[in-house]
């Protein structure tokens, strides 16, 4: 008689026993999700308590902010300990602060947080309530206090880093006149004035400024030898018109020497 196959197998669980594991495991991953809130829930609620923020140290050079008043405005906004802090807020405080361009943080263990800032260096004002920088960069002076002596620029904001470009390089040219720029200004039309610090009034127009700001760099000592100019339309192709102060009659041959034209190839 021959011998039957022999195969092994596992007995398969009881229907009643496969369900009730299964019950189990659903409630095991429901208590673990639980624990886990609970836990995190805790861990919130009490790490300010066991790792607080004790110092806020602050570097960097500090003009126009104090090193307290930076302290303080952090201290507003800090919920949380060492690790639950959150970075981005407390940046995004630094860099509400008018005269700060950049503000970085980090944790210090076992309780500080470290700050490190730059601010803003103002070249200019910038229309009534601004400043601006050498970089084109406007921004509220708010409660910082600014140089003296600054010059004014204005414009619209989108035109700031032409209008500074130009300020710094029409500056340097007149250094060797012994002459500053007070105010410089353009339009919504495109048109460029200059003020300058002992009161004379330069008109560019919208074409070849450059060309015209050197034709009265270049003409300023006459000028001036032959008297006190107030105003200096350069919108003319092949010269320019000259507004003297009262009194004083100049001594070089200017066209139409006590007032502006009021025609001519302008631009």
């Amino acid at each position: 008689m021959a011998e039957d196959d022999v195969s092994e197998f596992a007995p398969a669980a009881p229907p009643g026993n496969q369900a009730g594991f299964s019950r189990f495991r659903a409630v095991l991953a429901l208590l673990t999700i639980v624990g886990l809130s609970v836990g995190g829930w805790l861990f919130k609620d009490w790490e300010p308590q066991l790792l607080p923020i004790r110092v806020i140290e602050v570097k960097g050079e500090l003009h126009h902010y104090s090193s307290e008043l930076l302290q303080k405005t952090l201290t507003a906004r800090l919920h949380g300990g060492l690790l639950t802090v959150n970075l981005l807020d407390l940046k995004a405080a630094a860099e509400d602060l008018s005269w700060v361009g950049r503000a970085s943080l980090r944790r210090i263990w076992p309780d500080r947080l470290q700050v490190e800032v730059e601010e803003y260096r103002p070249l200019a004002r910038w229309n009534q309530d601004s400043l601006v920088t050498a970089a084109g960069i406007v921004f509220k002076q708010g409660t910082g206090i600014a140089p003296d002596g600054l010059a004014l620029l204005e414009g619209d904001e989108k035109r700031a880093s032409e209008v500074v470009a130009r300020y710094q390089a029409w500056r340097e040219m007149l250094r060797p006149i012994d002459h500053a720029i007070a105010v410089l200004s353009v339009d919504s039309r495109g048109d460029w004035q200059v003020e300058l610090a002992k009161g004379t009034r330069l008109r560019l127009g919208t074409d070849t400024v450059e060309e015209r700001f050197a034709r009265f760099v270049a003409s300023a000592p006459q000028l001036e030898a032959a008297g006190h100019p107030l105003r200096v339309d350069l919108r003319y192709r092949n010269g320019f018109a000259v507004k003297w102060a009262p009194n004083i009659e100049p001594a070089i041959s200017t066209p139409n020497k006590n007032r502006l034209p009021q025609s001519g190839n302008r631009g």
